[in-house]
């Protein structure tokens, strides 16, 4: 595959934004991803690709988090109808920790 800018040379990369091929001199890596160097459209369009797969991202973590806390205050339901004899267990103690600093960790992005 050649180059869009340059078709005399062998492409480096793709552009994540348009699918252009881009060589050395054409390709900038932005976010992680290459995009077409100096370009303002391409650099928006991978803004806008990047903002949904983090928003993604805190949803999934939102909801595991959510998830947890309800296993824990289910379980710990339990434990009252069936008494545990050492009250919360460590295990429990830990996950609720782990599902709190998921949810905080979904906020702050």
């Amino acid at each position: 595959m050649k180059c869009f800018n340059h078709h005399d040379r062998d492409a480096f990369a793709v552009c994540k934004a348009c699918g252009k091929a881009l060589c050395l001199e054409c390709a900038e890596e932005y976010k992680g991803e290459f995009i077409c160097k100096g370009s303002p459209e391409c650099r928006q369009r991978a803004d806008i690709d990047y903002g949904r797969y983090c928003g993604v991202n805190r949803y999934i973590l939102f909801l595991c988090g959510l998830f947890l806390l309800a296993y824990i205050l289910v379980k710990s339901f339990m434990c009252f109808i069936l008494p545990c004899p050492f009250g919360l267990s460590f295990e429990s103690v830990l996950i609720m920790i782990f599902a709190v600093i998921l949810i905080v960790k979904s906020f702050k992005g």
